[in-house]
């Protein structure tokens, strides 16, 4: 049990000093106020599994556990170390001018805007001109979407059907925070517009994480940019927590079975889903303790940054590169065969 670890207690304390600390500054109106954000995700992600789900950790050994809790606990204290030193650094630094531009909101939402019709019409092509099934792919991960490939294609179209699907993720998110700087209604209810019937293509693909880069970029911009009360956007923000989790259930549990038409048929969907259905992305304390025994089996070694390198180049296409690595592919074999 995770409450019995000394590592994990002093670990929550620090945390709690930080988010009390980066909610002064935010209510202050001091930019450093934004590491809130990193301490909410945090605390989501390794605080909140271990008593939704107990039963998950019992046969994880107790010095485990304390070993992953001691990470955390660095990873706090350098966090808070060193981000000042390195957003100083960064300020002091001159501009290149390269970011510097004159465009108003509304021309960057009309350019924006004018990337995803392209990417849009060009998805709709894939899907045979099927218009709402390019929105709401209802057989899931199991039928066809606008910019669904093969996990490792050969050929150059691969390259760019997985460039057009990231570039249109990106733009949709871009149009997600754009709402919050247009000065006319009528273009921010356009961007709005868009922004929201895009959502549940990713929501319905079945990656999780589309649909999180998607969406988080909005969340966060209306928390730090809106002008409701502070309480009003904190409330909202926990409602939002709550339906992602709820919604993820449903994601996680009919993906890969055969997709959503019986769920949206359903009175009731909940009754189509087995008791113990529980989204999996908040045991990342789970995956930490597999990643640290992972390396204490001696399967490979710790890169001190070394892999950045695979994950700068990871764009280059494997029609050029036949022999790019498969970025994190021994390691979800290892923890598959666990």
């Amino acid at each position: 049990m995770v409450g019995q670890e000394l590592t994990f207690w002093l670990a929550a304390v620090v945390l709690v000093i930080l988010t009390v600390e980066s909610g002064i500054k935010l209510l202050n109106r001091d930019s450093f106020g934004i590491t809130i954000a990193v301490y909410v995700t945090l605390f989501a992600w390794y605080f909140v599994d271990p008593f939704l789900n107990p039963e998950s950790y019992d046969y994880l050994p107790s010095s485990l556990l304390a070993e992953s809790y001691g990470q955390i606990l660095l990873f706090l204290v350098g966090f808070r170390l060193f981000a000042p030193v390195a957003t100083r650094w960064i300020l002091r630094r001159p501009s290149s001018g390269i970011f510097d531009t004159r465009l108003t909101p509304e021309q960057i939402l009309t350019a924006a805007g004018t990337l995803w019709f392209v990417l849009f019409l060009i998805g709709v092509y894939r899907m045979g001109g099927d218009v709402i099934g390019a929105l709401f792919p209802l057989d899931g991960r199991g039928g066809p979407t606008m910019w669904g490939r093969g996990a490792v294609e050969t050929g150059a179209s691969g390259f760019l059907i997985s460039s057009g699907g990231y570039v249109f993720n990106a733009v949709t998110a871009f149009l997600g925070v754009l709402v919050f700087f247009q000065r006319s209604t009528a273009r921010r209810l356009l961007a709005g517009a868009v922004f929201a019937i895009t959502l549940p293509y990713f929501f319905m693909a079945g990656a999780r994480s589309h649909f999180l880069a998607a969406v988080v970029p909005f969340i966060i911009t209306y928390l730090f940019f809106s002008r409701h009360p502070l309480m009003i956007r904190l409330a909202i923000l926990a409602v939002a927590f709550v339906c992602l989790n709820e919604g993820f259930k449903f994601v996680v549990a009919f993906r890969d079975s055969g997709g959503y038409r019986d769920v949206l048929a359903s009175e009731n969907p909940y009754e189509m889903m087995s008791e113990d259905a529980r989204p999996s992305g908040l045991n990342m304390i789970q995956e930490l303790c597999f990643v640290d025994v992972y390396l204490q089996s001696g399967s490979t070694s710790p890169a001190y940054g070394g892999r950045y390198l695979n994950e700068l180049l990871n764009f280059i296409p494997r029609v050029i590169w036949p022999s790019k690595p498969m970025i994190g592919i021994d390691y979800a074999r290892t923890v598959s065969s666990v």
